[in-house]
């Protein structure tokens, strides 16, 4: 086998190289900074208690988040409270069962992608894919109001605030299908887990989404940029011959 061929899954363990070293804990921190930065915080936040209600948030009061979190009515009525929020959602969870599913997602897809990707452009494309989707979606259900103004299901997409980090560790996920010998490997996977994640264990159908347009993100833009960047060396090779 070719040292050159892809892997067939792209993840390494979360204390390893790219290569499956062991590192010592200062290279480990260093190799994955975006990563383990991340998870210590949101685990801060989380157990700080500064998190709000996903439901109700104007009438509870709530918390830092639920004030911060993106609520899709904003994209038309306060659009700058809306891009603001984004710098802030990935970092605050409505209950236990998101943030964990947020930090394991990070601990196999993230801190894989970083590790062969660099932290730079790991977060760049996380923060891209995850504004990317909050503007799509948000768009989405305003045109779905425009021709569906009774609907319960958009009706209560509306009323809640909505934050944390799936939605870009998705977007990541979509990348790092073209590290692998057969890319559509990972968004078969993914669709697979988020078809049994919607219609098994119950998660809404607009998260379900959400994650889902996010992947969409980063598979495309990730594949953009191997190509355009693949070309720009083809082009500086032959010039240089």
């Amino acid at each position: 086998m070719s040292k050159d061929k892809p892997p067939l899954f792209p993840w390494s363990w979360p204390w390893c190289s790219s290569t499956g070293v062991p590192l010592r804990p200062l290279k480990l921190f260093l190799s994955r900074k975006f990563t383990f930065s991340y998870i210590i915080l949101i685990w801060v936040f989380w157990l700080s208690d500064i998190t709000g209600p996903a439901n109700d948030c104007y009438i509870t009061g709530g918390g830092f988040s639920c004030i911060n979190g993106i609520w899709p009515s904003d994209l038309v009525d306060s659009p700058i409270r809306f891009f603001a929020s984004l710098l802030i959602i990935p970092f605050f969870h409505n209950d236990p069962t998101h943030i964990v599913f947020v930090t394991l997602g990070f601990l196999v897809f993230v801190q894989s992608f970083e590790v062969r990707e660099g932290t730079i452009r790991t977060y760049i494309l996380f923060m891209i894919c995850l504004s990317a989707t909050a503007v799509v979606v948000s768009a989405g259900m305003h045109i779905g109001e425009l021709i569906y103004p009774d609907s319960d299901f958009l009706r209560s997409g509306f009323a809640r605030n909505w934050n944390g980090g799936s939605a870009g560790f998705f977007g990541i996920i979509g990348a790092s299908s073209h590290q692998t010998r057969k890319v559509w490997m990972v968004p078969a996977i993914a669709i697979i887990f988020e078809t049994w994640n919607h219609f098994i264990n119950g998660i809404s159908a607009l998260t379900s989404t959400a994650h889902m347009v996010s992947m969409t993100v980063g598979f495309l833009l990730w594949g953009y940029w191997i190509s355009s960047n693949s070309e720009s060396r083809a082009i500086k090779e032959k010039r240089g011959s």
